[in-house]
């Protein structure tokens, strides 16, 4: 059985973070980075289908000084379980 490769896309409109604590230029990159975090969190998951005006995702624990890509694969999985409708 041949699996499909269609592309499943998402569209968010807006995104509002609060790097509360953190350091400006460490937000700053951790918020650049967010986009390819989501894409391998989501990656190969089931997504609901359907609209949602807003999800609240979770706050996330972070250090002062966090290391920038393990911030943003936090908030990416947080963000994703919300989209895949899970709350675990």
């Amino acid at each position: 059985m041949k699996r499909s490769t269609r592309t499943q896309r998402l569209r968010i409109e807006r995104i509002e973070l609060d790097f509360r604590g953190v350091a400006p230029a460490a937000a700053e990159a951790a918020a650049r980075a967010l986009g390819p975090a989501l894409a391998r969190s989501l990656a190969g998951s089931p997504v609901r289908t359907g609209s949602a005006e807003r999800i609240e995702a979770e706050v996330v624990a972070s250090p002062r000084a966090p290391e920038v890509g393990t911030l943003a694969n936090d908030i990416a999985q947080s963000i994703a379980r919300r989209i895949r409708g899970r709350n675990d």
